[in-house]
């Protein structure tokens, strides 16, 4: 199942019966376009059990995503499934989160 939205891909795993997944996040990841993938998201992490995101040529994002991202973590850890999250921020965002503290959520 590969999401129509331009913020975010889901590239399921081809091994039949496993249920790991990818998701990019890319572009705008903002309070503006969350909304848009915000039902797949969480369908797709209820879904499988090893969860891969990768954040690319991100554009803009902001504390909404964050948000996402760490109640993500919660969950997971909750539900006993496996997150990893490989960031690929621009200089001036990952300057932004590292001043802020957030670069820990991140993480």
């Amino acid at each position: 199942m590969k999401s129509k939205n331009k913020n975010m891909l889901v590239i399921p795993s081809k091994k039949k019966g496993e249920k790991k997944v990818k998701i990019v996040f890319k572009n705008e990841l903002t309070i503006f376009s969350i909304e848009d993938f915000k039902d797949q998201f969480i369908d797709t992490v209820i879904n499988n059990d090893e969860i891969n995101i990768d954040l690319k040529d991100v554009k803009n994002l902001d504390l909404t995503f964050v948000q996402l991202i760490y109640s993500l973590k919660i969950t997971a850890n909750k539900l006993k499934k496996k997150v990893s999250l490989n960031t690929d921020l621009s200089k001036d965002l990952m300057s932004l989160f590292n001043n802020s503290g957030l670069n820990k959520v991140l993480k």
